[in-house]
């Protein structure tokens, strides 16, 4: 029984020896699950389903979804230091996201695929995508700055950073995958904030592009409540 309660697999290595999560963070939640295969069915003349086949695997029939959360503990950690793409032998992390709040540590969560099939770099140009802010995050339980400032009249009550790209993939002629592919880097932050004494309002920092300007959530006899947003693109790097 004891190998089937809580999370065991560090399906990205991050807190192995040389990761860049050693001795930074634990693991609360990890996650992996078969990708899901679609029916394809052919009808007779009566329109009854007459045969059917599947499709929208490899064909080992081992790509996985996987996800990994991680909390910090004893340390530091800059997220300049973890990067997305195809990090290792058939694993792809597509997905970056980090929480910060006034009710617990940071956490941060790397989703992707395992499983996947050995990508193809552009000439000059590798398979990842490594995170360019040089952003600090404590074991602290409290909402953080990441790239960005907070108007004094105003707290921030919690912060999120999202690094994505995309995984692309081709099928054979029968519907078997034989070949994936990564592109398309944006990065995202938000804030959470609440005004004291006039209205909320941030600045992000760099190239960021704002894309929501705090606004006002007017609560019955409540604080008044704001967030804000901006992205940028997420470099590929170089080979």
């Amino acid at each position: 029984m004891a190998n089937q309660f809580g999370a065991l697999t560090d399906h990205w290595g991050l807190l192995s020896e040389g990761g860049a999560l050693y001795g930074k963070a634990v693991l609360v939640a990890s996650s992996a699950v078969p990708v899901a295969k679609s029916v394809v069915r052919a009808q007779d003349a009566n329109g009854d389903n007459a045969a059917e086949e599947v499709t929208g695997q490899t064909a080992a029939g081992t790509l996985m979804d996987v996800s990994c959360t991680y909390s910090l503990t004893e340390a530091t950690v800059n997220l300049n230091t973890l990067k997305l793409g195809e990090i290792a032998t058939s694993k792809i992390a597509n997905s970056l996201n980090v929480v910060t709040s006034n009710s617990e540590v940071p956490q941060i969560t790397v989703s992707g695929q395992t499983g996947t099939i050995a990508v193809e770099a552009p000439s000059g140009k590798a398979n990842t995508f490594s995170i360019a802010d040089s952003i600090t995050l404590t074991n602290a339980r409290r909402a953080q700055l990441l790239d960005f400032t907070v108007d004094s009249n105003c707290r921030l009550t919690g912060s999120t950073y999202t690094a994505a790209i995309e995984i692309g993939e081709t099928a054979n002629g029968v519907g078997v995958i034989v070949a994936h592919g990564v592109s398309g880097g944006v990065v995202t932050q938000s804030c959470e904030l609440v005004a004291v004494e006039d209205a909320a309002g941030w600045t992000p920092g760099g190239t960021w592009k704002e894309t929501q300007v705090p606004g006002a959530d007017e609560g019955a006899a409540a604080w008044h409540t704001a967030s804000g947003a901006a992205e940028k693109i997420l470099a590929r790097d170089d080979s």
